[in-house]
């Protein structure tokens, strides 16, 4: 019985100098990280607002973390490509993903079969950028506010009878449905590949009414061919700040598009979380504050990897909520 006691308690000794010791390796790592570049997996094309945006962060952690962030666009299957390479990839802080609410929420909340789950699969490390997407139509179209289009499209359902989007379970596409839900419209979407595309179509007319990003159509706004009418959210936008959210014309529907930044799940948490902390450190510095005003974002606002989880956790209970009411199914 002593012998067996011996033998327990050396097994136990050993599991736990082993455990101290990895522990200590992993500290050890974290507290040299970064000691070479971090790759930044980007879903995205290049010169688009997140692909914008993501530079001038990671220009400017490069400065403050002493090492390259390298981005690579990955494009392609709404983002489900490059958040595949980062779940697949070491955790070990030297891949990371520079996603959208689009990508993370709305994806999965249109097809929770998706063979990559936010939470599940991911470390969320921090929201770098919140704000919305515009409800624009073209000049043509006889309204200036949500109430008057809703009624127009009620009036003259076969005039205005579709909508369009950057896509099947996008943002713009998702609230649009919504709104549908909640003031009994029929309109169909029509999903566009490319963002470019469709803006392409509202300004010719194509389309009369579609949801737009908030910095490409600027230019012909001012012009005076495109007229915007609504944008999600909660706050306004920086350059257009006439234009009113959807709760401030009577739909309290306050989700918003967001760019965040994720880890492979078991990264550890030191090296999470000095990733989270030099990110939040960038939200307040002018020049950050000035690179999401020429995107026409609101000034960051720097939140806590808890708060961040929670707005997950939200935003995928209130987009499949829109899906299942409104039986929306994926491609």
């Amino acid at each position: 019985m002593a012998a067996s006691l011996t033998r327990r308690e050396l097994v136990l000794g050993t599991a736990a100098s082993l455990a101290c010791s990895l522990a200590g390796a992993q500290g050890a790592a974290a507290k040299a990280w970064p000691s070479r570049p971090v790759k930044v997996i980007v879903p995205g094309g290049a010169g688009g607002v997140l692909d914008v945006l993501a530079r001038q962060l990671y220009n400017r952690l490069q400065e403050t973390l002493g090492q390259p962030f390298v981005v690579e666009n990955r494009p392609g299957a709404n983002g489900l490509l490059g958040s595949t390479a980062v779940k697949t990839a070491a955790p070990d802080g030297y891949t990371i993903l520079h996603s959208t609410a689009s990508s993370m929420v709305m994806a999965e909340a249109l097809n929770p079969d998706l063979p990559v789950k936010t939470l599940r699969d991911l470390e969320p490390v921090a929201l770098s950028s919140v704000g919305g997407v515009l409800l624009a139509v073209h000049p043509s179209v006889p309204a200036r506010t949500l109430p008057e289009l809703v009624d127009l499209i009620r009036r003259e359902p076969k005039k205005y009878s579709s909508f369009g989007s950057w896509g099947i379970g996008s943002n713009g596409h998702l609230t649009m449905e919504w709104i549908k839900q909640r003031a009994g419209l029929s309109i169909e979407h029509v999903p566009y590949k490319t963002a470019p595309g469709l803006l392409t179509d509202i300004v010719g007319g194509v389309i009369p009414i579609g949801w737009i990003d908030v910095a490409s159509p600027l230019g012909f706004i001012a012009q005076g061919k495109l007229r915007p009418i609504a944008l999600t959210g909660t706050v306004r936008s920086p350059k257009l700040p006439d234009v009113k959210v959807l709760s401030e014309q009577g739909y309290p529907f306050t989700p918003a598009g967001w760019q965040g930044i994720f880890a492979p799940k078991g990264t550890p948490a030191e090296i999470v979380q000095r990733l989270h902390d030099a990110i939040n450190h960038e939200q307040v510095e002018p020049a950050f504050k000035e690179s999401l005003l020429q995107a026409n974002v609101p000034p960051a606002q720097a939140v806590s990897r808890e708060v961040f989880v929670q707005t997950i956790t939200n935003d995928l209970a209130t987009w499949r909520k829109v899906v299942v009411d409104g039986n929306i199914k994926p491609e």
